[in-house]
């Protein structure tokens, strides 16, 4: 695998660029501070701009750690921010990745994030040299799994009942994808 961090990646519609601080506002209105978003993701909803003023730093800080590969994804047309995409966990002994995710809500439906997921596919795969790249989303979330299927992963397996989704207030299960070199 290659340590080459994150690098500004593009599509028609799309860049992927490193996150910065002047992007929290964009981050707040248009997604940590979205209710349909935070109900499909492992952390809470922002308050306050602040809060996303202090995620953006965070963020911002974490790019001087080896293997950080973590985009915000701007929409061209508009030059706005509409989500963002990292490789959440990496791992270097395995060379896999387990990729990240979230859009806001008002830009769902629209192949963002089926675009957004095969440049990131692309670039672990082919100039990163991961072997594999995975995610997971809950069962209760069946849009997130049709992005990875547009995107070219395969369906690898279902952890019955093995997260908890606040929004429902029941147990779904974790449905996982993944693609590999090959």
């Amino acid at each position: 695998m290659k340590d080459i961090g994150t690098q500004t990646l593009e599509s028609k519609r799309l860049i992927l660029r490193k996150i910065r601080q002047e992007d929290a506002p964009f981050i707040f209105k248009n997604w940590t501070h979205d209710p349909l978003v935070t109900k499909y993701v492992t952390w809470d909803l922002h308050p306050t701009l602040q809060t996303s003023e202090e995620y953006a730093l965070y963020k911002v800080k974490r790019y001087s750690e080896n293997f950080r590969f973590d985009w915000i994804v701007e929409l061209k047309d508009i030059h706005e921010p509409i989500g963002e995409i990292e490789a959440c966990k990496v791992n270097i002994k395995d060379r896999t990745v387990e990729m990240g995710y979230c859009f806001g809500s008002s830009f769902w439906n629209q192949g963002y994030a089926t675009e957004a997921l095969q440049i990131f596919i692309h670039y672990m795969l082919n100039q990163v040299k991961v072997d594999k790249v995975y995610a997971r989303y809950m069962s209760s979330n069946p849009a997130s799994g049709q992005a990875m299927r547009k995107a070219g992963m395969s369906y690898d397996a279902t952890l019955k009942n093995y997260a908890y989704d606040e929004y429902l207030q029941k147990r779904v299960d974790l449905i996982y994808y993944s693609i590999t070199r090959s």
